[in-house]
């Protein structure tokens, strides 16, 4: 076989969700799917799926809480001065990325490979993992860090902007993202 060729020796056929995870979404949750690099250990390559999913959570969540901010200004008014959508981003990024946030796989599809190298035969793991993500820890999030970010206002008014934005976040609904 020429050097370079790659061929799956283990591993069953690939689920569905792995092409299509909105097909996993429920009222409740919605799906990631994480795929890891081609790694020696198991163990490695389930880790490297896993950090997979969480970064498309962060990247989801950058997305429903820039969403949800802009609800929330369009409702109270415009306090973008006091609640910056990068900040209460990077703080949703803290959250999930220092597992204050806890992202689970439901599922791990396994395969193992072997690849044709120039010193002779390699052997790898690509792992693919489904998370079902929870709406209502979406929401949170994106609450928290609104209120971690807003804790910077100095001004009376200010805080009570912050304080008329967090209510009306509590009327938004959660199983929109």
């Amino acid at each position: 076989m020429p050097i370079g060729h790659e061929e799956k020796i283990s591993g069953s056929e690939r689920p569905k969700w792995v092409d299509t995870p909105v097909k996993e979404d429920t009222k409740e949750a919605k799906a990631f799917v994480g795929l890891s690099l081609n790694e020696q250990m198991e163990s490695q390559a389930r880790a490297g799926a896993l950090e997979d999913a969480r970064k498309q959570i962060i990247d989801a969540m950058g997305v429903y809480g820039k969403r949800k901010i802009d609800e929330v200004i369009t409702s109270v008014g415009s306090i973008s001065d006091i609640i910056n959508p990068g900040i209460v981003k990077d703080e949703a990024t803290k959250m999930v990325s220092e597992s204050i946030v806890k992202s689970r796989a439901n599922q791990f599809h396994i395969e193992r490979w072997k690849r044709i190298t120039e010193s002779g035969v390699g052997y790898y793991y690509k792992v693919f993992v489904l998370v079902l993500f929870p709406n209502d820890q979406a929401a949170q999030i994106t609450k928290d860090a609104i209120t971690l970010a807003a804790k910077q206002a100095k001004d009376t008014q200010d805080k009570r902007n912050i304080d008329r934005a967090l209510e009306a976040m509590k009327e938004l609904k959660s199983n929109d993202w």
